[in-house]
């Protein structure tokens, strides 16, 4: 890795780092305090779905602004956010606070998205792509296996304002670093509205990639915005030991992280992003039916590898795709907007079906995501016969997909 790429690396990983114990703590303790002040499972995938369909309004502006007015603007924003995001639910102990506090979590999430992702691939040498996300994936999966179990202990002892404070405190802290050390990076293409709908129109190219990405967006939300209630609620689990299970899915994919980067720069983003999806599968499958101890670590330990998977290989393929370095941010952008916009009544028709029956949101995400399987696999075949994508590295003696 050169000088060049490290210095560029090495301070979106402190961020990256510092950003996910934040953000770690949301995931985990957020939806189960919305539990503590009141709400039931459906209402926080109401909750969610309607943060989802606010925050998601955010990313086509979202993608254009990296490309016309920075990507360091973006990231110091959303990184702003993310930090408000821990306090207001402690402002406002009620349905409201955990809806802002929702909102401000996803729209920061979906605005760093597009922003971080420009960021290296416009910089970052080619054939070491998938390495360079797998970093900063694996900085923020060490804080996932941090903040979680530890919050977890601190949440049962001391309640939650102070980890919530702590988390808001600790992420803000990373806007320094942005400031500081991220260098920032812009077009001289002017903002207009055409310059907004070339982000928001996807290219033909795009068009098979961005229903599979719909398709795996809606099957993962079926059920994860509900799953530590899940855990709470319906297997009778702790905070602590809830806590000790994020962890332990952090852990996974911290072990899992740096191998698929390797695996994407040597064989090409395709092969990780299907395992990815199997693995997702199986997942959902396993946490439906857990009944034992034992199996809620397999679904957790399968829900790590498959994050470990997609991060590398999702990230390397959107450049391999529409491979035009101007664009990226607008590229990243649409590649979330499309698959967010599909997935909004997701968490919704998750909290429909767990009154049903408990084990249907991933019984059903399950089946969802096996269906993705095969519609990858078609578009694959369709860009192969077209020669116009392998989803390889771009040399000569690289290997394809039989």
């Amino acid at each position: 890795m050169s000088n060049n790429d490290k210095g560029v690396i090495a301070p979106l990983a402190v961020v990256s780092a510092l950003r996910g114990l934040g953000t770690s703590v949301l995931m985990t303790f957020l939806p189960v305090y919305a539990v503590c002040i009141g709400l039931s499972l459906p209402d926080i995938g109401i909750v969610s779905t309607i943060a989802m369909g606010i925050s998601v309004m955010l990313i086509p502006l979202a993608g254009i602004t990296v490309d016309l007015l920075g990507k360091k603007t973006v990231l110091f924003i959303s990184t702003l956010m993310l930090s408000m995001a821990s306090i207001i639910p402690l402002l406002i102990e009620d349905f409201l606070g955990v809806l802002i506090a929702y909102i401000l979590f996803h729209s920061a999430l979906n605005i760093w998205i597009p922003a971080r992702a420009a960021t290296v691939a416009g910089t970052i040498s080619e054939n070491i792509m998938g390495r360079s996300f797998a970093i900063l994936s694996l900085s923020f999966q060490i804080s996932r296996v941090i903040a979680p179990y530890i919050a977890g202990i601190f949440i049962k002892n001391y309640g939650y304002s102070p980890v919530f404070m702590t988390a808001s405190i600790v992420v803000a802290s990373s806007s320094i670093i942005i400031v500081l050390f991220i260098p920032e990076q812009k077009s001289s293409e002017r903002l207009s509205l055409s310059g907004l709908l070339k982000g928001i129109t996807p290219r033909r190219e795009e068009l098979g990639f961005h229903i599979f990405l719909c398709m795996d967006r809606s099957g993962w939300r079926l059920w994860t915005p509900i799953l530590n209630s899940y855990m709470k609620v319906h297997l009778g689990l702790g905070e602590d030991i809830i806590g000790f299970m994020s962890t332990l899915r952090g852990v996974t994919s911290m072990l899992g992280v740096v191998p698929s980067g390797i695996l994407v720069d040597k064989y090409g983003w395709i092969p990780a992003i299907l395992a990815s999806e199997v693995t997702g599968a199986l997942a959902a499958l396993t946490i439906a039916f857990a009944r034992s101890d034992e199996l809620v670590v397999l679904a957790m330990c399968l829900i790590g590898l498959s994050i470990a998977l997609w991060s590398p290989s999702f990230n390397v393929a959107i450049p391999n795709i529409v491979p035009i370095k101007s664009e990226l941010g607008r590229t990243y952008a649409r590649s979330n907007l499309y698959r967010s916009i599909a997935a909004i009544p997701a968490p919704w028709l998750g909290g429909m079906l767990y009154d049903i029956t408990p084990a249907l949101p991933m019984t059903i995400g399950a089946i969802v995501l096996f269906i993705n399987i095969g519609i990858l696999a078609s578009i694959v075949r369709k860009y192969r016969k077209k020669n116009t994508m392998t989803g390889f590295p771009r040399k000569p003696s690289g290997p394809h997909l039989s």
